[in-house]
């Protein structure tokens, strides 16, 4: 299922019958759901204004991205492998150079963190935002130029990170 279809079911299981707004008002949403145009609807999401949501609403959707963050970043890693063991230089597999592996090794376990910790406040779940992102553009790193083929993770790492930022930034007083 693509991120935009992600999120809009995310939405739907947080709020049923309305988007979450962020706290600053902007929804994040798939463009077939939220009519604004924005420079995400190449991606498939658009955005619009609303009042801001209540606080445990915006907190479940705050764990629910997160969520999403390692769904998508599991999905690149399965991506990576399958991808760097097809690769070879000098007689060998990219997934069998040792740095490659530590990287991977990386993502793994910021995902795992991710989880055991599960945040609980803006600042904490900022820092996991944050830490995820880091991942995902290891992950990237390793992949190169492949990772934003239709096939690879890059469009949907890009928009965890962007929907991430709208949602999850703790705000000046917070941070």
């Amino acid at each position: 299922m693509s991120y935009p279809a992600l999120l809009d079911a995310l939405h739907d299981r947080t709020a049923g019958d309305h988007l979450v707004a962020s706290a600053s008002g902007v929804v994040v949403a798939s463009r077939d759901t939220a009519s604004g145009d924005s420079p995400l609807a190449r991606f498939g999401l658009g955005v619009d204004r609303s009042e801001p949501d209540r606080a445990a609403v915006l907190d479940r959707f705050a764990d629910g991205l997160l969520d999403l963050h390692r769904h998508v970043l599991r999905d690149g890693v399965a991506h990576a492998l399958e991808h760097l063991n097809s690769r070879t230089s000098v007689g060998t597999t990219l997934l069998d150079r040792q740095l490659v592996q530590a990287s991977l090794a990386d993502v793994a376990i910021e995902i795992r963190e991710s989880e055991a910790l599960r945040p609980h406040d803006a600042a904490t779940r900022w820092r996991a935002h944050q830490g995820l992102v880091r991942a995902g553009r290891l992950l990237l790193t390793l992949l190169g130029a492949s990772s934003f083929l239709v096939s690879g993770p890059g469009g949907d790492l890009h928009l965890a990170e962007v929907t991430g930022n709208v949602y999850l930034h703790p705000g000046e007083e917070d941070r």
